[in-house]
């Protein structure tokens, strides 16, 4: 059987977007049909553990079918980009989001982010930095724009560099380009958990109980920490291990789309402004 084609005929494709000084690109997947109010828009950060891959509006085809413009950007891979090459990237799509929101029918203080594994750390580092001089990356452009978010999708994400929990031996990692043991300043510039003080946007976290590579222990942190910080923060845990987004995918979905809708405050047909209550 044949794989599906993409895009889907009911979801448009605007594809290799250059968004940043350093060349690299995003896809807007989004519905045919356009609306007369501004859009909430959700961002998709691919993961690979900052080594591999790239864009995948595939991850994104829930979303755009419920009527959110969704992006999925590229960011300079690790060990040739080196942390915080990859925030500053991501950093600069969400200003890039922003400076062409009215092309792209988007409200720009309606903009969500999620991802998976490598990704959904880059995410919550989105939802905890905004502002913070040494991690929006100016140079990639669009510096007059705001990195902020309004609401982050944390799908088995590292949170804390220093977390016990985490298992790193004593070769470079490529994240870092040095053993993790000689960077305790990046592991904690890098780590989201470090940043939980103040404004951060609204969180869920997914993670499966059983992953090896990326311990539940990452979430709870992370969940503990917001909660203490009286933000929004769900914790949903699953009978799984890394791969949720694969064996889970439909409770992951519903899960991270119920979220959105919320935070973002948007359903088809239902004004800007909407709540449930």
């Amino acid at each position: 059987m044949g794989a599906e084609a993409f895009p889907p005929p009911d979801l448009e494709l605007l594809e290799d977007v250059t968004f940043s000084a350093h060349g690299l690109r995003l896809d807007v997947l989004r519905s045919h049909q356009r609306s007369a109010e501004p859009l909430p828009a959700v961002m998709h950060i691919h993961g690979g553990a900052w080594v591999m891959f790239g864009k995948w509006p595939v991850a994104n085809v829930f979303l755009a079918r419920a009527g959110f413009v969704t992006v999925s950007v590229d960011y300079r891979l690790a060990p040739d980009a080196t942390f915080p090459a990859q925030i500053h990237d991501v950093k600069t799509a969400v200003r890039w989001l922003r400076a062409h929101a009215d092309t792209l029918g988007v409200d720009p203080e309606r903009i969500g982010v999620w991802g998976i594994s490598a990704g959904a750390h880059l995410a919550a580092l989105l939802g905890t930095t905004a502002g913070h001089p040494g991690l929006e990356g100016l140079d990639g452009g669009w510096e007059d724009q705001s990195s902020e978010v309004q609401v982050v999708g944390n799908v088995g994400g590292v949170m804390d560099f220093l977390d016990p929990g985490m298992l790193f031996g004593p070769e470079p990692f490529p994240l870092f380009g040095a053993p993790l043991a000689g960077r305790p300043d990046l592991a904690v510039l890098a780590s989201p958990v470090t940043h939980v003080a103040g404004h951060c946007a609204p969180f869920i976290h997914l993670h499966g109980r059983n992953d090896e590579h990326v311990p539940v222990s990452q979430a709870r942190r992370m969940h503990a920490a917001l909660k203490a910080g009286n933000a929004c923060t769900e914790l949903v845990e699953l009978e799984g291990d890394h791969f949720i987004n694969e064996t889970h995918q439909d409770e992951v979905e519903r899960r991270l789309l119920a979220f959105f809708r919320r935070e973002l405050a948007y359903a088809p047909g239902v004004p800007a402004g909407w709540s449930s209550g």
